[in-house]
């Protein structure tokens, strides 16, 4: 079966700042196929380990830095050459998932390689941190991989450490070699075979979110790699479902934009899996804004990709069943309307969005 032959293409993109909720929607597309009798497969498409999607079922909680989120479903994950890997971060995150009854299986063979001396260095360099990271060197990893050598999981793990080192002018640690050089040679006895051409239906997971893409996200405040659909080639779009998920208020973790905050609007989450660190700061929470909602759909000139459905895929419902209520800006104007049901909902986005949108999920 070729690429171009396969008619059940699904992309998720974070339509914000991140931390919508993609991993929800990625372990329901997959769990939905499944049910179908379908084969699916998720991707990795951009960024690296500083993902963190969570996702409960049969019991089990998880938070997927590394791995698909239909992993707990054992759906197999799949990186292109887009996105970034760091071999530790893999093989921490693969043994607490096989302590949670989970064996992960897993095609990291095109990314790009992140070495503990691109963390480390995004952890000490003070323009990255005021910029913004993860602290999980993936914006280092990926400028050194454009101006030296692209080095992936084929190549020989000795010669990424010195390559490294000979880049950031420093001197190799011992903790920090043997560490990668047991992950690498753990990464590439597991890493399998697998080809998306094994599979029937291709759920694309994004990380991040529109705004902070690393062209046409807000600047200097931006992730490394692209966000959106840029890297996407014609037949990964051809009939493709795109799935912009939002949570029911803003969020931002990491310097840049702070969400517009309301009196008496409670937008805690008990199970809230974003906290405070040393990195991105505080986790803050405001009403939802479809005046920059519209500006990351306008800087990613949504509306000109004709040949996909796009469809918003709302998390966090509760949020305004707690409140009773739902509030947003619009054209710079804070509105607040008693809440009802789903339908009110979709018709608030429906008007308040200038994409046109496809199907209305929660």
């Amino acid at each position: 079966m070729k690429v171009h032959e396969l008619k059940d293409n699904k992309i998720i993109l974070g339509a914000l700042f991140g931390d919508e909720g993609k991993g929800v929607c990625v372990h329901s597309l997959c769990k939905k196929a499944l049910d179908e009798g379908k084969r699916p497969l998720v991707v990795r498409f951009c960024g690296g380990p500083q993902a963190a999607h969570t996702v409960d079922y049969n019991g089990i909680r998880h938070i997927f830095s590394s791995f698909g989120s239909g992993t707990l479903l054992n759906v197999p994950t799949l990186y292109k050459n887009t996105a970034l890997i760091d071999p530790i971060c893999i093989i921490n995150e693969y043994n607490i998932l096989k302590t949670k009854g989970i064996t992960p299986k897993f095609n990291v063979s095109a990314a790009k390689i992140i070495t503990p001396y691109d963390v480390e260095f995004c952890r000490q360099d003070k323009k990255t941190l005021n910029n913004g990271t993860c602290g999980k060197g993936v914006y280092a990893a990926l400028v050194r991989s454009e101006k030296e050598k692209c080095f992936t999981l084929n190549d020989n793990p000795q010669e990424i450490l010195d390559s490294a080192i000979k880049y950031y002018n420093t001197t190799h640690c011992k903790e920090f070699d043997e560490l990668f050089l047991s992950a690498f040679q753990e990464v590439k006895n597991l890493n399998s075979s697998l080809t998306i051409n094994d599979f029937d239906t291709i759920v694309y997971e994004g990380t991040q979110g529109l705004l902070l893409d690393a062209d046409l996200g807000f600047q200097p405040f931006v992730t490394a790699t692209n966000t959106g659909l840029q890297t996407f080639k014609e037949n990964e779009l051809k009939n493709a479902d795109v799935y912009l998920v939002m949570r029911t208020y803003l969020t931002r973790h990491g310097n840049g934009y702070t969400p517009q905050q309301v009196e008496n609007y409670n937008l805690n989450d008990e199970s809230e899996s974003n906290v405070y660190n040393d990195f991105q700061g505080d986790f803050k929470r405001g009403a939802f804004d479809f005046d920059l909602l519209n500006e990351a759909f306008n800087r990613h000139e949504l509306k000109k990709y004709k040949n996909v459905n796009f469809k918003i895929f709302l998390t966090h419902l509760d949020t305004i069943e707690k409140n009773g209520r739902f509030v947003y800006l619009k054209n710079k104007i804070l509105h607040e309307v008693i809440f009802k049901d789903l339908e009110q909902l979709s018709e608030i986005f429906s008007k308040g969005t200038t994409l046109q949108v496809c199907s209305f999920l929660v």
